[in-house]
């Protein structure tokens, strides 16, 4: 009944966002030719993203999880004239689809900054491009502590922090899971949404889409 039910809510929200660009179809079709389709971002969760980005304002921000671009492409148009995004992936293969995929934007206004390697890696020498006005972090779970911790040094005051798939499909709470999740993912994602919803460091709150996207605004 709740599979049916969540299946019915997910139709129907799909349903009033389903109007997306030629481009973002093809970041689409990118993922489904590389089996990643159940884990590329849903249109009304990239809406909320865009629209968060969008009123905070941002104009430098990062991105930690590039897949095959479609996200990436919410969050630009998000940016005012003059903004700036840089994108992170590891894998050659999603950067590939990703760089074809922006190659077809108009970067005359704004950019973005396809950036390859492992993150962690590359945000330390991306620290020399702040302060960043928000990041949205969608990467490899078990580095997602070190990604905020990273976050907290380069954001700016009043700094946007968007965090997706923080229930690790309710892995959290011990639902069983059809993707499996090692202890260590568990305990950083646990230590991860203890460390946001911490009142001292950051405004916060949680938007319970189906996998979860933590809103917060550093203190």
């Amino acid at each position: 009944m709740r599979e049916s039910v969540l299946s019915n809510k997910e139709e129907y929200l799909g349903s009033l966002f389903s109007s997306e660009s030629e481009n973002k179809k093809l970041s689409r079709q990118f993922a489904e030719e590389l089996g990643l389709a159940r884990i590329s971002i849903s249109a009304p969760e990239a809406k909320l993203i865009a629209l968060l980005v969008k009123m905070h304002g941002c104009r430098k921000f990062v991105e930690i999880g590039t897949l095959t671009g479609l996200s990436a492409q919410y969050i630009f148009e998000a940016l005012p004239d003059g903004g700036e995004l840089w994108t992170l992936e590891k894998d050659p293969k999603h950067g590939e689809k990703s760089a074809e995929a922006f190659s077809k934007i108009d970067q005359s206004k704004k950019k973005i900054h396809l950036v390859m390697g492992d993150a962690r890696q590359e945000l330390e020498s991306l620290s020399a491009q702040g302060p960043f006005d928000g990041v949205f972090i969608d990467g490899n779970k078990a580095a997602y502590l070190d990604y905020l911790l990273w976050a907290e040094k380069n954001l700016r005051s009043g700094g946007l922090i968007l965090a997706d798939n923080i229930f690790l499909s309710g892995s959290l709470w011990g639902d069983m899971t059809s993707q499996k999740f090692s202890e260590k993912q568990v305990r950083i994602l646990r230590e991860f949404n203890e460390r946001l919803a911490n009142p001292d460091l950051y405004d916060s709150a949680i938007a319970p889409t189906f996998e979860g996207l933590f809103v917060a605004v550093k203190k």
